[in-house]
């Protein structure tokens, strides 16, 4: 029997993006299909409202990036805390990408914050610290896409700290095997990267600007992550 794999949208890919690359749902999927999972996907627009019942509603869940920020006075965000919760204390597993990354490390007791150092934009250096229960996907440094501007500062208690990068001490975290923070994008491309970084609408400083987009001519790990992914969330056979 498929797993079902629930879908927790923060938020929709914006226009003219979404018209070229799709929304999260179609960049997810085809990370993962690419990594060989086998899946039944249900998508829930948490930024709209939209919240499963119960946690055991699909087998496990997967929690997209968004523009808002996890500490922002939003109801959605309060209650999918609450969602996230609710599925650690019965062990359906959970992975957060950037904002659901920071928004498990935060619903989990750790603590997230608008970083000092700007903005992390980029196909940046991950280095994976290899000390957690669940196996890291390589021993070696990673080249990964990132885009945002806050960043967990404080992990929650008891969760193993797997990756930092220059920017962004807390680039991944898991707890047991239930729950794993990537800060990184690995479904976005880096056609979409780029087309994203020149947008005008984000207030990038020029030479952050600059330097993102001289990046994205150099190979990415995304696939490595992909495949960790969908091993955690028990999608290969």
């Amino acid at each position: 029997m498929r797993r079902r794999l629930g879908l927790l949208a923060c938020d929709s890919i914006w226009e003219p993006l979404r018209s070229r690359f799709g929304d999260y749902a179609e960049m997810y999927t085809a990370l993962l299909q690419a990594a060989g999972a086998d899946f039944e996907l249900k998508v829930f627009a948490v930024h709209r409202g939209v919240l499963p019942a119960h946690p055991r509603d699909c087998d496990a869940w997967l929690i997209s990036g968004s523009r808002a920020g996890v500490y922002d006075a939003q109801p959605w965000i309060a209650t999918l805390q609450n969602f996230a919760r609710a599925a650690h204390a019965i062990e359906v597993p959970q992975v957060g990408i950037c904002f659901g990354h920071q928004l498990l490390a935060q619903a989990l007791g750790g603590r997230v914050e608008r970083a000092a150092t700007g903005w992390g934009l980029g196909n940046l250096e991950v280095e994976l610290r290899g000390e957690s229960a669940y196996p890291a996907p390589t021993s070696g440094p990673l080249r990964l896409f990132m885009a945002h501007q806050d960043q967990v500062v404080t992990l929650p208690p008891d969760a193993q700290w797997l990756a930092a990068a220059a920017h962004c001490r807390h680039a991944a975290f898991a707890l047991g095997e239930q729950v794993l923070g990537v800060q990184a994008h690995p479904e976005f491309t880096a056609d979409f990267m780029r087309e994203m970084t020149l947008e005008a609408t984000f207030e990038i400083p020029p030479a952050v600007r600059a330097a993102a987009l001289s990046s994205f001519a150099k190979p990415v790990d995304s696939a490595v992550i992909g495949r960790w992914i969908a091993t955690f969330l028990g999608l290969l056979s």
